[in-house]
Order: C-alpha cells, then structure tokens, then sequence
C-alpha cells in the first residue's frame, strides 16, 4: 500500500496542508516539538489507527475540530479516506461515504512505531493486552464484537458485585460465554505472531525472545473459577480473573524481558513486536501495509538501526522521523509544523 498524499486542517501544530510522500523511504528531519510525531500520527488516524490518549489533545489549541485527508493506492486501486476530530468523537469517511472502522479495516493501514512501544516490554500487562487486542481487531470483526461484549458483562458483574452480588450467576455466564471466545482468538493469534516476533528479533540483536500467554484461569474452569472466587470478589468489588487480566510474557534467552533486559534490548523487543505485527498485517492482506517510524535511531546501536533501515528500505513504501537523516532515501524537513 502506498500513501499518496496527506492534506490536513488543525491537527496539533502542524501547518502545512498537504505532504506528499514519494514511494521507497522518506525521513522527516526536524528537532525536538517541530511536528514529527504529529505528522506520523495524523497519517495513523486517518487510515483508522488508533492512538493511546484522548482525541480532543490532537486538535490544535484553539480550533473545534481538525480534519486529515488521504489518498492511497493498493492492489486493488485507489482509495480516498477522510477523519473528522471534534468533542464528539471522531467521524471516517472513505470514498466520500460515511465509514466504520470495520470498513477501514479492510485495508492493510498502517503499523506505527514509537519510542513509547517501550511500555509494551516495562509497563504493565494492560499495554501488552491492548497491543493484542488491537490487532486481533485488525483481523477479526468478530473479536471487537466479543471484547464490546465482554466488556459490557464485566461491567454489570462488578456493579452486583458492590450490590451484593445478587443474581450474579447471569454475569458469569456472559462472562464465560465472550471470554471463552476471546481466550480462543488470542491463542490462535500468538501462535502466528510469535515465529514472526522470534524472527524480527533475530535480525536485531542476539538472544532468542520467547512469547507466551499468562491466562488467569485455564479455559475449561473459568465458570468454575469465577464461582470459586466469589467470596473474594465480594470483598474487593471486582472481578479478578478472566480475559481483561491476563498477560503476554516476554522472554529474552528464557529470562523476564521487563526485570532483565537493558533499555536497549527492550526497545529491541519492542521493535519486534511491532515488525511481526507489520509480517502478519502483510500476509493477511497480500501487501505490505504503510510503516511509520518515529524517532527511528532512538536508543538503537549501529547494528539495530541498520537492521531496521534495511527493512525499510525494502518496502514500497515507509517514513520515519528523527533528528537526523539515515543517509538514505528522500529526507523531508519540518520546523514548527511547516514540511520543507
């Protein structure tokens, strides 16, 4: 897939309206709070990524609303799409029709890359559900279906909890009936994406990173664990095992990636996580979705940024951003928010 052009109105600080990137790599070259991050992230939400933080922070101070507009190419010809951000949320459209982000999913988008894919090896196991979760939603409209409902279950259980837990029997139920679905799903997903993170990693640094999920409850006892733990739940007023509190172990060398690993191997990690994310987004659309690279030469050694350069520089089409050019490819440079 190839990015023809971006145009955009009132997103953060950016102020040119229209960026078009040629095929191959394009570097966007600028120092700190020019824009870089900004233009990755308004090319991630109009192709219907989503983004950690509220909305409303990325429209620029003082204005409404913002707007992004882009063109893309794929194997199947071009495509227009469209992002409206307002306190209302947010609004698609594609090829001028209002458009859900089911419907965007049926495009191969974007992987977006960061310094802040950090916490999926240091933060907490939210950041590692939501990493799965995520993608699970890109291939799988049944799975944001089930998570929908799983939530809305989880969220009645914890309130009869705090009641008393009267006619809690129902919620467990429910609970059972979507997270039995979702446990399903998530393990179908790791077997596909752990060869593929073992293989990414590989080419950036040595040691071998394992993957496994940390289930809370083993499946076939998840009605019976959640009887179990009534008592208990009762007490704390929340519902303490199931889908929403399991976790994805990452081993380096078959030690704890979060307690042994140095910064430079977590961000190796986290680089892995995000390429085997890009292979598997690959083969289920047949092409390779657009990569986007922020700060691409932060904390990476000689060898891990030519290894990530590398695979960049193979794809039709990537952009990074950093402060300073991989003397490679186009080079784009931006300062407070104009494209030079």
């Amino acid at each position: 897939m190839r990015l023809l052009r971006l145009r955009q109105n009132n997103f953060r600080n950016l102020v040119s309206a229209e960026f078009l990137p040629p095929p191959g790599l394009t570097t966007i070259v600028g120092g700190n709070a020019q824009g870089k991050t900004n233009l990755l992230e308004a090319i991630e939400l109009v192709l219907g990524g989503d983004l950690r933080n509220g909305m409303l922070e990325r429209i620029a101070f003082g204005q409404s609303e913002a707007w992004m507009y882009a063109e893309i190419e794929t194997q199947f010809g071009p495509s227009r799409l469209e992002v409206k951000l307002s306190r209302e949320g947010r609004e698609h459209r594609l090829n001028e029709a209002p458009a859900s982000l089911r419907e965007l999913a049926q495009l191969p988008g974007a992987v977006l890359l960061g310094p802040e894919d950090l916490e999926l090896v240091l933060g907490g196991p939210e950041e590692r559900r939501r990493f799965l979760d995520l993608l699970l939603s890109r291939f799988s409209a049944r799975y944001r279906a089930i998570t929908s409902a799983y939530g809305r279950a989880l969220s009645q259980r914890n309130a009869v909890l705090k009641l008393g837990g009267k006619g809690i029997g129902v919620w467990n139920a429910e609970l059972v009936k979507y997270g039995l679905e979702m446990l399903s799903l998530r393990r179908r997903m790791l077997a596909k994406l752990a060869p593929l993170a073992r293989e990414a990693y590989a080419e950036l640094a040595p040691g071998e990173l394992g993957l496994e999920l940390l289930e809370t409850v083993e499946p076939e006892r998840f009605l019976g664990a959640l009887e179990d733990s009534l008592l208990e739940d009762l007490e704390r007023g929340v519902t303490q095992l199931g889908p929403h509190r399991d976790d994805l172990s990452l081993t380096l060398s078959g030690r704890e990636a979060a307690k042994f690993a140095s910064r430079g191997e977590a961000r190796s990690i986290a680089l892995a996580l995000r390429l085997a994310e890009h292979r598997l987004l690959w083969q289920h659309y047949e092409e390779a979705p657009l990569l986007l690279v922020d700060e691409w030469h932060t904390e990476l050694d000689t060898w891990r940024r030519g290894a990530l350069l590398a695979y960049a520089a193979s794809l039709p089409q990537a952009i990074l951003a950093g402060l300073e050019t991989p003397g490679m490819g186009a080079v784009v440079h931006i300062e407070a928010g104009v494209l030079r």
